[in-house]
């Protein structure tokens, strides 16, 4: 059973606003285990993401690895839970992220679809429904105007704990 107390919710642009050189990206890599890592040490168990290529599934693909080796207390468990907005979602993405998503949502723990079918307004509904089973919120935010910006700010207002890798990562 999810644990708000003990989840953690990520959220962070898409493949084309993450960092363009190879030594940025790997500082990304680099600083997102290591939040990752120190959650774990806390006591979080439940890591959701919002299924979308990226900072998303980058995250995801983390959990999955490190789920191969985590034990929490007396023999726990970590677990990822992919929130997708919509069915179909994955549709308009490459050849390549639409493979990584597939491989990823058929090893999450659970995978909880919020509706059938695009409608306006699906992407912020699975933002809150990430941010209210959580307590705490790994960014990825370069603090422009977007759908991350809105998951920070609606994380804010409730009360998350918030770490944003951005300006590890750009400075």
């Amino acid at each position: 059973m999810l644990q708000i107390e003990k989840s953690v919710a990520f959220s962070g642009h898409r493949t084309g606003k993450l960092p363009k050189t190879r030594d940025k990206y790997k500082i990304l890599e680099k600083r997102l285990k290591e939040e990752i890592e120190k959650s774990i040490a806390k006591g979080y168990d439940t890591f959701i993401m919002g299924a979308c290529y990226g900072f998303d599934l980058l995250a995801a693909e983390m959990i999955l690895n490190r789920q191969q080796t985590v034990s929490i207390g007396n023999g726990g468990k970590i677990y990822l839970i992919a929130a997708v907005p919509f069915e179909g979602q994955a549709d308009d993405f490459s050849q390549t992220d639409q493979d990584l998503y597939y491989k990823v949502l058929d090893q999450c723990d659970e995978v909880v679809t919020l509706n059938p079918d695009y409608r306006r307004g699906c992407f912020a509904e699975r933002n809150r429904w990430m941010v209210d089973r959580a307590s705490h919120l790994i960014c990825y935010f370069d603090g422009k105007p977007s759908g991350t910006g809105h998951t920070v700010k609606y994380a804010k207002k409730n009360g998350l704990s918030i770490v944003n890798l951005y300006k590890d990562v750009e400075g």
